[in-house]
């Protein structure tokens, strides 16, 4: 035996570093006083453009599919450089959602995240509400992954830019972007150049241990009509969550019930810190990540060019950003600890792997370029969760209604039946539960891009894709063979699911006047999919392999959308924009039936599209000679044929369309010079996002079917009915705040403090309608440039907040009602970067 074990709750930790301001004016005061420039300022190496009398940088886009820029673009988004992201300290997509306005996320973890924008939640469904691109590679999740619609992580370094785009983009970037679209752009090779960069990073994590990090950049040309970039890294971050095994484990499996001498199932576990420890594996959330990159570009003459791309890309760890909570009779998380408690001492790796390749060509012919972008990734994802003390609680049977109670001895005022013996369910045994999900997609593009003429220019092609995935589950062990299952299977599944998608698109614009320009475009599209279920197991349909269900579905489809826009100067642009966004529907596991474990209410097989519509108007202007830009919309969003998850008590979910529902609110970015040396930047977004009109079928879920923590129903049998959109926080905000200053001998001082906040939202676990308390990050950096070196002295969670960011993300094993496993963020970490550059 380990001995007591000297664990803290959360709250007991730090007087809760959970951070619960309310408001979104409180959040932007704090934030104000607290804050540091993120978009529109330069790294360490670039400070000087920051101390000298010029406005702010523009930063140039291909979010139209041809360059631009942030504001001549008239639609909703925000884009960073590779230095705006290296001086923020950025090196994650997930560290920029929080410091961009109308994004929200879902996530376990590095590899395990899933992007929503505008309201648009994605935990339910096979596709994302937000498209993901590599370069000209969109990255499409593994369809039925029940960890959600996780996209890769992939390393930002020696990265051009990245974009993000708000609202539909269906047009040209096809299905999975009806909320918004990520572009991560990078740096491409150049000819007749040699450059590189390396960068070092060194810091230590309170409560885990040391990180450290090696990543190097180096073009290099052949010849004048060819050149090679290569780009590697080498990451590891501590962990700082534990595994405790307690044995034996304080799990009850009844309580006395409501009459005397009756007995219920018991929902909450027993005193767990006083509980005995067998087994401690300290910090086992660690990550490894491993990145390398190649382009190569061929350009044998001006206006022809062909660039090949690969990737690879491993990703490791040794456990989930996920601290273990029992929850308690309110929609408010219970007690929150520093650990995972186990029955057993078994570890929960997490591997996520990937293959991209790309190869693009572009030709000039006078009128317009013609591209051709073709990709293939590969990509395998596992993951395995400690399952034994859910499944065996799951397997124990409930008591039957009427009367609703076991009688522990027969008597006058309890007359139902006995409560089920010890060896009529499986008993309590160590069992990891395992969730592969291989998938591979190839993508074809073909499109021409008109050269500006006359005030005219537009874009036309085809798409097409095809997205093999697997959802493959596995669990095992020998308790259940007395049960007639003769692999000793809980849940083996192995589900081939394939979509298959083609597209023809045409958007363009036209210059009515000088300061008047009308756009439209509009994509047709057509998608089939099939899947085929093969499940079994002692919680499966079936009690042996054999048994295959295939399931299709199919759709077509217009989605247009239109923009007027309106220059009255070069430094205001007006926009109205109205755009529809749709995504596919699917096929759905199949549910065991109510009278066999675990005894779970009928799902639905299939699952049908849904789609929006967009509405909205927008500004960007910039004032005092650039110095100060003001970006800002409101919309409104139509969603019809919501496809929400829905989770039932027994542990299985399946997904179906749950109504429909409206999401709206304001969007605003700020960045200012307030003097040569002083920069400031302000962001924030408020959004109201709610299912208003359920399905009949949805409506029954939330009234009879689910269950809530307090025990109220979210909504009556008849009547009205409404319900948030869960995961989407009403309140963002961001607020930075930079000083630059030249010193002597060309060296030059960079300092910078910035803050996120995240507003409450609500998730969904064992039980529907967990809060998620409003949380925020501060994070400060210094930086010493000298010609093509800096250095960076960095505290990222300057005030060492805990963040409970999900609630149960990793959903693929069964549900319980005493436990939630919430995501969480790091804790503070203070490090030291170098940086060169030739």
């Amino acid at each position: 035996m380990v001995g007591p074990l000297q664990f803290q709750s959360v709250a007991a930790r730090n007087a809760l570093r959970l951070h619960r301001p309310t408001g979104l004016g409180a959040a932007l005061c704090g934030a104000v006083l607290a804050t540091v420039g993120l978009t529109q300022w330069a790294s360490a190496a670039d400070a000087t453009d920051t101390a000298d009398d010029g406005g702010l940088q523009e930063v140039t886009v291909t979010a139209e599919k041809f360059n631009s820029t942030v504001q001549n673009t008239p639609i909703s988004m925000t884009a960073l450089t590779g230095e705006q992201l290296q001086a923020a300290g950025i090196t994650t997509v997930e560290d920029l959602i929080h410091d961009v306005p109308g994004l929200s996320m879902r996530t376990a973890g590095p590899g395990l995240t899933e992007y929503e924008a505008r309201g648009l939640a994605s935990n339910g469904g096979a596709a994302p509400t937000v498209g993901f691109y590599l370069d000209e590679i969109p990255l499409s999740p593994p369809a039925l992954s029940q960890s959600g619609k996780v996209v890769i992580d992939p390393d930002l370094y020696d990265v051009e830019r990245i974009e993000v785009l708000r609202g539909p983009q269906g047009t040209l970037y096809g299905s999975g972007s009806m909320g918004g679209t990520v572009k991560v752009i990078t740096t491409p090779p150049k000819l007749n150049t040699w450059e590189g960069s390396a960068q070092l990073d060194g810091s230590f994590t309170h409560g885990g241990s040391g990180n450290g990090s090696a990543s190097f950049a180096l073009n290099a040309p052949i010849g004048d009509m060819i050149a090679v970039r290569v780009v590697g890294s080498e990451q590891y971050r501590s962990g700082w969550i534990s595994e405790v095994t307690l044995d034996p484990f304080p799990l009850p499996l009844f309580t006395p019930g409501p009459v005397p001498g009756s007995l219920v199932k018991a929902t909450s576990y027993g005193d767990l810190a006083t509980a005995p420890v067998t087994n401690v594996v300290h910090d086992a959330n660690t990550e490894r990540l491993s990145n390398a990159r190649v382009s190569v570009l061929f350009q044998p003459r001006d206006g022809t060019s062909v660039t090949f791309f690969y990737m690879d890309q491993k990703m490791a760890m040794g456990g989930y950003d996920l601290l273990d909570s029992t929850p308690i009779a309110s929609t408010s998380p219970g007690p929150v600890y520093d650990a995972h408690f186990e029955a057993f001492p078994l570890s929960e790796p997490i591997h996520d792997d990937i293959q991209i390749f790309g190869l693009t060509a572009t030709q000039d012919v006078g009128f317009a370029d013609v591209t051709s972008a073709t990709s293939y990734f590969n990509r395998n994802a596992r993951q395995t969760e400690d399952a034994s003390t859910s499944l065996f609680y799951s397997n124990v049977p409930g008591a039957p209604s009427p009367p609703g109670y076991y009688c522990a001895v027969p008597s006058a005022t309890c007359t139902g039946p006995a409560p089920p013996a010890p060896g009529s369910y499986p008993a309590l045994v160590p069992v990891g539960y395992s969730e592969v999900d291989p998938s591979h997609q190839f993508t074809q593009e073909l499109r021409l891009t008109s050269h500006d003429v006359a005030g005219l220019h537009y874009v036309v092609g085809g798409f097409y894709s095809v997205l093999h995935s697997v959802w493959q589950e596995e669990s095992a062990s020998a308790a259940t063979v007395p049960f007639g299952d003769l692999d000793g299977s809980y849940f083996t599944s192995y589900n081939p699911y394939r979509v298959i998608q083609s597209a023809i698109f045409a958007d363009g614009s036209y210059a009515i006047t000088n300061q008047l320009k009308f756009a439209a475009g509009v994509r047709w599209y057509q998608y089939n999919s099939d899947q085929h279920e093969e499940s079994w197991g002692y919680d499966a349909p079936n009690s042996a392999p054999g048994d295959v269900t295939l399931t299709q579905a199919a759709d077509k489809g217009y989605n247009p959308r239109f923009n007027l826009s309106y220059e009255p100067t070069p430094d205001l642009n007006l926009y109205a924009t109205a755009s529809k966004g749709f995504r596919p529907g699917g096929a759905n596991q199949i549910i065991p039936p109510s009278n066999e474990p675990p005894y779970c209410t009928p799902g639905t097989l299939a699952f049908k599209p849904d789609s929006v519509w967009n509405y909205e108007l927008g500004e960007k202007a910039r004032l005092f000679d650039n110095w100060l830009s003001v970006n800002g919309d409101i919309y409104y969003i139509k969603w019809n044929g919501i496809q929400q998850v829905f989770t039932l008590v027994c542990g299985y979910q399946y997904y179906n369309n749950a109504g429909n529902g409206r999401s709206y609110g304001p969007e605003l970015e700020i960045h200012a010079k307030i003097t040569p040396n002083w920069a400031f930047q302000l962001s924030g977004t408020y959004t109201n996002a709610r299912i208003t009109d359920p399905t009949p079928a949805f409506q029954q879920y939330l009234s009879q079917q689910v269950s809530t923590p307090t025990g109220t129903p979210q909504c009556p049998v008849t009547g009205s009915c409404s319900a948030p959109i869960l995961n989407v926080p009403k309140e963002t905000a961001s607020a930075a705040l930079i000083y630059t200053q030249p010193l002597a001998d060309d060296y030059v001082l960079t300092a910078r403090l910035d803050d996120s906040f995240v507003g409450q939202s609500y998730d969904v676990a064992y039980f529907y309608g967990m809060t998620l308390p409003s949380y925020s990050i501060a994070n400060f950096r210094l930086i010493l440039a000298h010609g093509p070196w800096s250095a960076h002295l960095y505290a990222d969670n300057l005030a060492d907040k805990v963040a409970l960011m999900t609630a149960n993300n990793t959903s693929f094993q069964f549900n319980v009602p005493q436990l939630v496993r919430y995501s969480t963020n790091q804790p503070r970490t203070i490090g030291i970067q170098l940086n060169y550059k030739f």
